[in-house]
């Protein structure tokens, strides 16, 4: 006996656009990253060893926040890419099984 199964067209629309949506959220936070968290290396001192080391590490932290955001935007992107096609194909395989079923 063999199994039917239908695919909700409709959720996955849904998916795709949330993912839009997730995407350009993520705009906000990559700026603030980028932009808002920059502090001057004369703000951490002039007088002693360490300001060196704390501004260096500022700045690695920085970087490292905005690699992990721009990898988030990417695996959103891709997914809602591959969601985005999957919805396609379904759509496509419903369209060939109803003519098939017709003709």
């Amino acid at each position: 006996m063999s199994e039917r199964f239908k695919v909700d067209l409709d959720e996955l629309d849904s998916v795709v656009r949330q993912l839009r949506h997730l995407r350009a959220d993520m705009d906000e936070p990559s700026q603030k990253v980028k932009y808002s968290t920059t502090i001057p290396k004369s703000a951490f001192g002039s007088n002693f060893l360490e300001a060196t080391d704390l501004a260096g590490a500022h700045d690695d932290m920085q970087t490292y926040m905005s690699d992990v955001i721009h990898a988030l935007h990417d695996l959103i992107h891709k997914f809602g890419e591959k969601t985005e096609a999957s919805r396609g194909a379904y759509e496509d395989q419903e369209h060939d099984t109803k003519n098939s079923m017709n003709g």
